[in-house]
């Protein structure tokens, strides 16, 4: 009703406001895209409220569906009725409410669908009236429709206005740019509204729910995603400070990574692992880095970010690693090409603790040998990079491995490439290659 009207607060709304908004929902309703085709067909199957019910199809007009909400809005309260469920503040109708009429509960005979097992949902007169609402700014995602739910209420409406705004452009439910994944749909609907608002108070404490469904006579489909406040605070910044980093990051999430000119069919049309993991709370990390390419996918400050905010690492943690990464860079850059890339991809091949333990152990002997004077660490330091961080999902001495990589990555990709491209020509002449050890397990 806010976005129909063009406002911001609820408090701002007036009669005239509503008056309008059951117009303008009511014209649309009565045709038959939006009757059989959409809210039947997916929603609110047999509404009569909307006239919906194919039965219905003669007497439906757009007067005759104002005339049902206006007089559900106007409906009196019976005092002796339940309180809503919903609400709280006002009695439900006297008559219990089914699936025809609100989108996802039971229908008469199955009670699993209402709370306490009742026979029908217990819901006022005023928020029913708000539920019919609900088509004008859901979006159709495939099959299902997508609804988005928000905090604080101002983000809901920015990640809903494009729905509105499609209805008044085709007069036809918002497809939602023909995205096949919901989840795909609010990643890239976060990274614009956050390149083009610079409201950075609704990402504070910010959170989201997808609820995508299908509601109808043959059957009922609920998936609910719910996206982590950190998540959030992680894309919108991302979106913000290195928006060509975490679209490479992002691109690291296709089994096939797709070019600059295919990335907008795969966003549209395929599920993504990079989105998968963090609605899940795993983590990412490795996609910040591509091993294929010998190069890391984002600013080193988009990945302190994501593993402060989202994974929790310390800052004082990350900036030592950083440090040892430097440390590992200062050292490895005095090595000719081709000694160089074969030292990296000894941490490359990592798979085990002892081989982790082994790479740094030949690097201090390697520090020795080129005469730098202060150690790659103290005996302290180094027991803190084995084991300190445990074996924890996201963060293990896999984690420092990863950052590692992306802090050799940043400092010597344009020498590693040169490096691969002269170890294929060698390969080439030579037909065989000499792989560097990474240590023997006892």
């Amino acid at each position: 009703m806010l976005l129909v009207a063009g406002k911001s607060s609820p408090e701002e709304l007036t009669e005239e406001d509503i008056g309008n908004a059951i117009e303008f929902a009511s014209k649309l309703y009565a045709r038959k895209e939006w009757s059989s085709g959409y809210i039947h067909a997916m929603m609110l199957p047999n509404s009569g409220i909307l006239m919906a019910n194919p039965s219905m199809s003669k007497k439906r007009s757009p007067n005759a569906i104002a005339q049902n909400l206006r007089a559900l809005l106007e409906e009196p309260e019976d005092p002796n009725a339940p309180i809503c469920e919903i609400c709280g503040r006002r009695h439900s109708r006297p008559k219990a409410v089914y699936r025809s009429d609100f989108p996802l509960v039971g229908t008469g005979g199955v009670p699993n669908y209402f709370p306490s097992a009742k026979d029908g949902f217990n819901v006022c007169s005023h928020c029913l009236f708000l539920a019919q609402f609900l088509p004008l700014v859901t979006y159709k995602v495939g099959r299902r429709v997508l609804v988005i739910h928000a905090y604080p209420y101002e983000l809901m409406l920015e990640l809903h206005k494009e729905a509105i705004n499609d209805v008044r452009k085709s007069f036809l439910a918002s497809t939602a740019r023909d995205f096949k994944r919901p989840e795909n749909f609010l990643f890239h609907l976060l990274g614009e509204l956050m390149r083009k608002t610079e409201r950075d108070e609704l990402w504070a404490n910010a959170s989201i729910a997808l609820y995508y469904f299908v509601n109808n006579n043959q059957g009922q489909e609920l998936d609910i995603i719910h996206v982590p406040t950190p998540v959030l605070r992680f894309v919108a910044h991302a979106s913000k400070k290195d928006s060509q980093g975490w679209r490479r990051i992002v691109a690291m999430g296709w089994r096939k990574r797709p070019s600059e000119e295919e990335f907008e069919k795969y966003e549209k049309s395929y599920a993504n692992e990079v989105y998968a993991r963090l609605l899940s709370g795993e983590s990412i990390l490795p996609y910040f880095i591509d091993m294929k390419d010998r190069r890391a996918n984002s600013k080193w400050s988009l990945l302190s970010f994501y593993c402060s905010e989202v994974l929790g690492l310390d800052k004082d943690a990350l900036e030592f690693i950083k440090n040892v990464g430097d440390k590992i860079v200062e050292t490895l850059e005095r090595l000719p090409d081709n000694q160089l890339s074969r030292r990296v991809r000894e941490l490359e091949r990592t798979e085990k603790l002892y081989q982790f333990e082994a790479f740094f152990v030949n690097l201090e002997k390697l520090r020795q040998r080129l005469g730098i004077e202060k150690p790659l660490m103290t005996f302290d330091e180094f027991a803190t990079i084995l084991t300190s961080y445990g074996e924890d999902l996201n963060v293990s001495w896999r984690t420092v491995k990863h950052l590692l990589l992306f802090r050799v990555y940043e400092k010597l990709h344009d020498r590693l490439m040169k490096a691969s491209e002269e170890a294929e020509e060698e390969v080439e002449e030579n037909e065989e290659v000499e792989i560097f050890g990474m240590g023997v397990e006892e």
